[in-house]
């Protein structure tokens, strides 16, 4: 076993062809980072897609925590996740989650009672915030000069993967109901788990100190889980209901009591001087925001398309799931498209700008897609703008923050925005369906949405870019990760 240094910085692993250009071997790493970080989102369409099925086949009225329990042990593991990777290497702390996600997914689909199905979901949920290492694990492996293009090309798979799965999705749960769907995802974690295993080299470690602050863990990952569960029931719980303030006090009580504990602490489970600078701060707070809009206009667009056209009740559009997955390949494949293309030259770009032309392209699109959506050429045609900036987004992103950071501080720095974006994505969607029920008809106990507040909906996507746009234009200069390869080891 090779001996620890004093330094975090001292302990640097082998970079694979230093000399920056694409070989096999940096392909195939890539493939195996980008399948488990992307599973992600697949499983994220197809558990919402399989929700239906699991209400029918337990009849229960409880189906939001089919969902909401995996999304809830995420948040609260991810800062726990984030100190094991720099403490023991994220390559074992990957493998670790990725067994437990293929555990959890199998147990959900093999069980017999909706509680046990819960438990499955939440074992799985030990899965959730593999993103969180990952891109910090490019930074760690790719030569500094492909560090922001892998990410790049990492983030901006998402467009294959909503590609892809809305068929994926039909398919399995048509044909094997939801837990076609279950054993598909723990399949294909089983999948990752030999993809990193083979493929896939041990980080370096950028903390040695041997302590574990348990304590502080535990309070911010409480506070977070707390405000997220909160947000997340308070469009049916009610925002004045005593259940949703409560839950939200217990949360801004932990995040607060979180500062006091972790100056205390002689192990800190993150490291808020690093969040102090305002580089990172700016970078972390524009990036959750921005890629919150990329991954949530979506899904609302989807409502949009699913539900009813009834003239005077309902301004859905009516379609299937089938015909939507068809219209929506335009646009998912723009998205993912652009990426590539983003990524493939943002070695040569200052990141900056390549974002905030992504901002500004975004909001622009989103605007659009407000004022023209009533049928498949409109919403494709003003989807297919919004996403030329969610593109640009998704591959920009990661190489934000790869500027805004230390290769010591990248897993706190992935981490923090993978804690960002669930909390962001909790209150916009929350936001989302508060605007839609301001403006809709309630029959037979189901409320049907109007085409304001679906426009409104739009157009909160485009006022939040916009707020990240405005951030970013205080972003310092960022450092390149092409220099590390020159710094002496």
């Amino acid at each position: 076993m090779t001996p620890l240094s004093s330094s975090p910085s001292a302990e640097l692993a082998p970079r694979a062809d230093v000399d920056g250009r694409w070989t096999p071997r940096l392909v195939l790493l890539l493939i195996a980072l980008a399948w488990p970080t992307q599973l992600l989102a697949a499983g994220g369409i197809l558990g919402a897609n399989a929700t239906a099925g699991v209400a029918q086949a337990f009849h229960t009225t409880q189906v939001v925590w089919f969902g909401l329990t995996l999304t809830l042990v995420s948040t609260l593991l991810t800062p726990f996740v984030i100190k094991l990777g720099d403490l023991y290497g994220k390559r074992r702390v990957m493998l670790a989650m990725m067994a437990l996600g293929a555990l959890g997914e199998a147990l959900a689909a093999l069980a017999g009672s909706f509680w046990l199905v819960l438990v499955g979901r939440a074992i799985a949920g030990f899965y959730g915030p593999f993103g969180a290492l990952s891109f910090a694990a490019v930074r760690d492996i790719f030569p500094g000069r492909l560090v922001k293009q892998a990410s790049g090309i990492m983030g901006s798979s998402v467009g294959l993967v909503a590609l892809v799965s809305p068929f994926l999705a039909g398919w399995l749960v048509d044909g094997w109901g939801y837990r076609g769907a279950l054993w598909f995802l723990s399949a294909a974690t089983a999948v990752a788990f030999a993809l990193v295993a083979l493929l896939i080299p041990e980080t370096p470690r950028h903390a040695f100190d041997s302590g574990f602050d348990w304590l502080g863990g535990l309070v911010l990952g409480g506070g977070l889980t707390a405000v997220v569960y909160a947000v997340g029931q308070g469009q049916s719980w009610g925002w004045s209901d005593l259940r949703t303030l409560g839950w939200l006090s217990a949360g801004a009580v932990s995040l607060t009591a979180f500062l006091f504990v972790e100056r205390s602490s002689p192990h800190p489970i993150l490291d808020l001087r690093v969040l102090r600078r305002r580089p990172v701060a700016l970078a972390l707070t524009a990036g959750g925001l921005a890629q919150t809009v990329a991954f949530t206009m979506p899904a609302l667009a989807i409502l949009l398309a699913l539900y009813p056209h009834i003239p005077g009740v309902s301004a859905g559009l009516g379609w299937t799931a089938h015909h939507n997955a068809v219209v929506s390949v335009s646009w998912n494949l723009v998205m993912f498209g652009t990426g590539l293309l983003v990524s493939r030259y943002l070695r040569h770009l200052d990141a900056r700008r390549v974002w905030c032309a992504g901002l500004v392209v975004m909001a622009a699109g989103y605007t659009l897609v407000g004022f023209y959506h009533s049928n498949e050429l409109e919403l494709a045609l003003t989807s297919c703008i919004a996403n030329i900036g969610a593109g640009i987004v998704v591959a920009g992103a990661p190489a934000l923050v790869v500027g805004a950071v230390s290769r010591d501080e990248q897993g706190l720095g992935s981490g923090m925005l993978n804690m960002l974006i669930n909390l962001f994505g909790a209150i916009i969607t929350a936001g989302a369906y508060a605007v839609l029920a301001s403006d809709s008809t309630i029959t037979q106990g189901t409320a049907f949405y109007h085409d304001t507040g679906y426009s409104w909906v739009f157009w909160l996507g485009a006022l939040v870019t916009l707020v990240s746009l405005l951030l970013s234009l205080f972003i310092p200069p960022l450092r390149d990760p092409a220099d590390e390869d020159t710094l002496p080891a």
